[in-house]
């Protein structure tokens, strides 16, 4: 469909190994291709400012529209395809995680937040969970790699996302539409319309849904998302110009989706405990926990607390998720500058039920958040140019959710709110012809408030000891209810007692000597209470120009990532994070601007990493909960390569190469120590920790010199591309992989688990008149139906490790136009 690339994300090819990935011109906005003499810029505004992603002395990779319509980019997580830095997951909820080179966190809940930024046409979006629906009519998708703490701020240890919508254009007329169809009856669909009123007004229309049946046998696994954007520009004068934008997004479907792995068993000796093993379930990537085979094989589970359960009840998961929000840009140009004004308001809610390895999680959550951003950049003389800024940010959050895991369910209600306000300014002054010394700095103020009240309860069948087969075998698990007194009012049916009992009248494997079933009224867990934090960052960089076509670069900057709240006992608070990173790095092109190699090496310290997971507190007794907790320090260094090049007019190829060393060199915490040591691959040992004025037995856990979660060795992307004139039409032949070594990915070291390597191959042949007005695809990702296991966690209750894989193969067509 084109005859050169708009990849930002330029590519290293390896030896003569060289597969291939299309690049074809913005089919929706008819921007042209690149011309089959060199390779197009791209204009990137990263820095804040309009560059071209070749002059810009910063690590970024830049997926163009056409890149993200040709890997079916309609969720966040879909961006990791293209970006061998970037590691995205999700289980089919609202919640993507980020990591970039081994720093993120698994913010599934609305007490945490992320440590890459997510900014949507210029506005930061502080949930994770409200980054759905953005993926539609886009002019580009900027990754910045490394901390960003100066233009980005507060929680962007990892990077930011920089998701740009298209714009009304001035004085033009026009419209598009880029649709496709597949197997699992798959269905997506974006366009636009531009309307022009008169030379300086323009409005601009979108839309797109996306939708899928389940890719597991359950049904889950689908997809069923809308949404909506509007934008308003208007030319005030030819110094000021105002744009006005609202969009809309909803999320439907089932949603989440897991598959049952198998079971972690204890095993026991003449000298006691031996270890553990792990009995498979036997199930494939395409089982879901909700099939009859799962029921069946979950119903037969042994809960250690409450014997082998007679009944088990599952809610269907679903997502009702909706989200809006309105922004403003205005600019002018004063004196021998810019000033830009970025007001915002956004709004989330969340009602959701999720099920994968659980009975249920369900959330009713409403969020908002107020921003506004004001800036200006200019030049003082030939050799200094400039930004000044300030931003301000308020979020507010109500949420109720609970986590129902078959015997322990806490009921979490509470608010929490964030404001903060940031100055920054950067400086850069040209000392020689070519040699650019950069400065750059931003001062944050945090304060946050939190307000809420967990209830805990926890089933017990007496004394269930080791592994008896016909323990309580009428005792039902706790079942899906709204709130904790429904659950009491359950239990109360089933006559079984419902009190918050002393400790010394726990069943007698916990040391008590309570021996018929009860269900436990924990005390609630109640925090009020505030956090104000500040810290300044900075940026000291220099740039050397060898011509217009050749840079080397070196940088140092830092990160901050404020701290925060968690429903855990021992654990309620945690501390912010920090990042220090040094960059060099080289961009080139060459040979009449055929071929363009770039080189990027880093080197990251990690400080007080702050560490989600769904996992035990230190209470007694302890609960399973998300949350939060600083785990120590890391070391993480590596180099990114990449290539890419005009071989002929008509035959494009490169390969983009990541090698990255990611190392905990301080990594412990603690677990509650009820007999059993902990399903981990990491040294621990028994000792005892003061809580709340309590003492309570715990296992440190030592996870130092393990390798950083997410963080695959080796990750390579390749692809080629090979046009074939046919008078005024042509054939676009394309084909492109993607290649990730093995890499850790549950939270707890597991020994049994980890992402294997994994290679995926799709290829594509498209048709159309060499103008580009309209084309035809047809398309095949993943064409060896490789399966790679991307995240799995253990849930403890009941011993059973449960996982999700990466997409199966997918086939299909995909037609698109543009008028005129």
């Amino acid at each position: 469909m084109v005859q050169g690339i708009t990849r930002g994300a330029s590519l290293l090819a390896i030896g003569a190994a060289v597969a291939f990935q299309p690049a074809v011109a913005a089919a929706q906005d008819g921007e042209p291709a690149a011309p089959a003499s060199g390779i197009a810029d791209i204009v990137v505004t990263a820095q804040r400012v309009e560059e071209s992603a070749q002059r810009a002395p910063i690590a970024i990779d830049v997926v163009d529209s056409d890149e993200l319509i040709r890997q079916a980019v309609t969720r966040p997580e879909d961006l990791a395809k293209s970006v061998p830095a970037l590691s995205a997951t999700n289980s089919g909820g609202p919640y993507s995680v980020f990591f970039v080179r081994g720093v993120g966190n698994a913010t599934l809940n609305a007490y945490s937040d992320p440590a890459i930024a997510f900014n949507y046409d210029g506005v930061y979006v502080g949930r994770p969970s409200s980054t759905s629906g953005t993926f539609y009519d886009l002019q580009r998708v900027e990754v910045l790699k490394g901390p960003q703490g100066t233009l980005y701020g507060r929680n962007a240890t990892a990077g930011a996302i920089n998701v740009i919508p298209n714009r009304p254009e001035l004085g033009v007329a026009g419209a598009g539409l880029v649709a496709s169809y597949g197997n699992y009856d798959a269905f997506t669909a974006q366009g636009y319309v531009n309307i022009p009123f008169g030379d300086s007004v323009a409005f601009r229309a979108s839309g797109s849904s996306a939708s899928h049946e389940g890719w597991l046998d359950d049904g889950t696994g689908d997809q069923d998302e809308q949404a909506f954007r509007a934008q308003l520009l208007a030319e005030i004068s030819p110094a000021i110009d105002l744009r006005i934008a609202a969009d809309w997004a909803r999320q439907g479907g089932v949603g989440s989706y897991n598959t049952y792995l198998g079971t972690i068993v204890p095993g026991f000796g003449a000298t006691g405990f031996t270890g553990y093993s792990f009995v498979p379930s036997g199930f494939g990537p395409e089982n879901g926990i909700l099939s009859p085979e799962s029921q069946a094989y979950r119903a037969g589970l042994f809960a250690r607390q409450a014997g082998r359960a007679g009944q088990v009840t599952t809610g269907l998961p679903y997502n009702h998720n909706n989200y809006w929000g309105v922004s403003a840009e205005l600019n002018a140009d004063i004196g021998n500058g810019t000033l830009t004004v970025v007001p915002a308001y956004r709004e989330a809610h969340l009602d959701n039920l999720f099920t994968g390895g659980m009975n249920g999680a369900k959330t009713d959550e409403r969020d908002d958040q107020t921003s506004l951003e004001v800036r200006y950049a200019g030049t003082i003389g030939d050799n200094l140019d400039f930004i000044l800024g300030g931003y301000l940010f308020r979020e507010n959050i109500e949420t109720s959710t609970y986590f129902s895991q078959f015997t322990i369910v806490p009921y979490q209600d509470f608010t929490t709110s964030t404001d903060s306000e940031a100055v920054f300014g950067k400086l850069t002054y040209e000392v020689a012809p070519g040699l650019r010394l950069t400065a750059a700095g931003r001062y944050t103020w945090d304060s946050k408030e939190f307000d809420g009240q967990a209830d805990v309860l926890v089933l017990f069948c007496g004394n269930p000891g080791a592994n008896p087969p016909n323990l309580c075998p009428t005792l039902p698990f706790i079942p899906l209810r709204d709130s904790a007194q429904e659950v009491r009012d359950f239990y109360a049916e089933q006559g079984v007692p419902v009190t918050p009992v002393p400790l010394f009248v726990l069943p007698p494997f916990l040391g008590g000597s309570q021996t018929a079933p009860f269900v436990l009224n924990a005390s609630p867990l109640v925090i009020d209470a505030g956090l104000d934090g500040k810290k300044f960052t900075y940026r000291l960089a220099a740039e050397y120009e060898f011509t217009a076509r050749n840079m080397v670069y070196a940088s140092y900057e830092t990160g901050y990532h404020s701290g925060g709240f968690a429903f855990a006992r021992g654990l309620e608070t945690y501390r912010p994070e920090t990042i220090a990173a040094w960059t060099v790095g080289s961009k080139n092109r060459f040979f009449g601007n055929k071929v363009q190699f770039n080189f990027e090496g880093f080197l990251w310290k990690y400080k007080d990493q702050q560490f989600s997971q769904f996992g035990y507190d230190l209470g007694n007794p302890p609960t399973t909960v998300f949350l939060t907790r600083n785990v120590g320090k890391a070391t993480i260094y590596g180099f990114d390569a990449d290539l890419q090049a005009y071989v002929t007019d008509s035959t494009v190829v490169g390969a983009q190469v990541q090698y990255l060393h990611s190392e905990y060199d301080s990594f412990t915490y603690y677990l509650p120590n009820q007999g059993l040591p902990p399903v981990t691959s990491c040294g621990y040992s028994p000792t005892t920790q003061q809580v709340n004025g309590s003492t309570i037995a715990v296992f440190e856990v030592d996870c130092s010199g393990k390798p950083g979660l997410n963080s695959p060795k080796w990750s390579v992307n390749m692809f080629a591309e090979q046009t074939i004139p046919l008078g005024n039409y042509q054939f676009v032949l394309a084909a492109d992989g993607r290649y990730r070594s093995s890499a850790e990915i549950e939270s707890n070291f597991s020994p049994f688990f980890k992402a294997e390597e994994a290679f995926v191959a799709n290829a594509s042949l498209t048709f159309g008149p060499d103008d580009e007005q309209w084309f035809v695809t047809a398309f095949v990702n993943n064409i060896g139906d490789v399966r790679r296991l991307a995240t799995t966690s253990l849930v403890s209750s009941v011993n059973v490790q449960i996982g999700n894989y990466e997409p199966p193969r997918t086939y299909g067509l995909r037609v698109g136009f543009t008028l005129p």
